[in-house]
């Protein structure tokens, strides 16, 4: 059962908060300056061409990885289908093995009894 919110904001520490905060206001703005965006610097023509490759590796493991899915599950699919068709074969076999238990009880009942 979830706690009711006034009982929520009733749980937290809210004088403790409001001391603490000019402290978290400086560590907010100490953060906020060490986060600078930096500017990245140009690039060279063997670098883009190392990205490039880079790239069409990845692409490439992609395409893979999308192939050996599409494998699998079709395997997965064929599997169930098989577990289908093995559970359908079970019950028959019980079927036949009730049968003839069945039948065999009844001879021996008729051998003993029709005396």
């Amino acid at each position: 059962m979830a706690i009711p919110w006034l009982a929520a904001l009733k749980i937290i520490p809210w004088g403790t908060i409001l001391e603490n905060s000019p402290a978290l206001a400086r560590s907010a703005e100490q953060l906020l300056r060490g986060t600078k965006t930096t500017r990245v610097p140009a690039a060279s023509v063997s670098d883009l061409r190392s990205a490039i490759a880079r790239i069409e590796v990845l692409e490439r493991r992609d395409q893979e990885t999308a192939q050996l899915l599409a494998d699998l599950s079709a395997q997965l699919a064929a599997m169930a289908i098989a577990t289908e068709v093995l559970q359908a074969r079970g019950r028959w076999l019980l079927v036949l093995c009730l049968t003839l238990a069945a039948s065999v009880a009844a001879l021996a009942g008729a051998m003993v009894f029709g005396r």
